[in-house]
C-alpha cells in the first residue's frame, strides 16, 4: 500500500474572503482528502463547511494539533497516511507550519519521509511584509505580538 501525502493547507485570514483568496487548484485538491489535523476542530469544520465543496462535513475525520500535542499522539493522527490516504494540516489562519502547531506535523513527517506539500494561500507574515515598505530581501519574523495588551506593550519595548 502506497502512504499518502501531508498536505498544509491554508485558511483565510479574514472571515467570508475564501472565494477572493483561496485559488481554485486549493478547493480541486481539497476535495481528495477527507483526514484534517487542526488546532480547534471547530472552526476548522466551519471553515471547510464554507467552502462549499464537500457534500457533508460529518463524512470527514478530525484530529486536534495543538501546541501541547505529544509525539506519540501525532503518530496515531498519521494512521491514515500509512495506509494510502492524504492528510491536511489547517491553521486557524493564513498557512500552517508558520508560527503553528503544524510544524509538528511537518517535523515528524519529514522524519518518516512522507511527503510535504504546501498549498498556496494567505500568509500574514508576507502581507505585511509586502505592505510595509521593508527590504524584503532580509528580514526576520519573532513571532505575533501577544494579544494582551500589557504584555504586547512590553514586547514592543524590548
Amino acid at each position: 500500500m502506497s502512504v499518502g501525502d501531508l498536505y498544509l493547507i491554508p485558511t483565510v485570514i479574514s472571515e467570508g474572503t475564501e472565494r477572493a483568496v483561496i485559488p481554485t487548484i486549493v478547493l480541486e485538491k481539497l476535495k481528495s482528502i477527507r483526514y484534517f489535523l487542526a488546532e480547534d476542530v471547530r472552526t476548522a469544520r466551519r471553515y471547510l463547511s464554507s467552502l462549499k465543496i464537500y457534500e457533508s462535513i460529518e463524512s470527514l475525520n478530525f484530529s486536534v494539533l495543538n501546541k501541547d500535542t505529544k509525539e506519540v499522539e501525532i503518530e496515531k493522527m498519521f494512521g491514515p497516511i500509512f495506509s494510502g490516504e492524504h492528510l491536511g494540516v489547517l491553521s486557524e489562519s493564513g498557512c500552517p507550519g508558520v508560527a503553528d502547531p503544524g510544524s509538528l506535523a511537518v517535523n515528524f513527517a519529514h522524519r518518516k519521509n512522507i511527503r510535504v506539500i504546501p498549498l498556496v494561500g494567505p500568509s500574514s507574515i508576507l502581507l505585511a511584509l509586502m505592505a510595509s515598505g521593508l527590504n524584503g530581501q532580509q528580514f526576520a519574523f519573532h513571532g505575533y505580538l501577544p494579544i494582551e495588551s500589557k504584555e504586547c506593550v512590553q514586547r514592543l519595548k524590548l
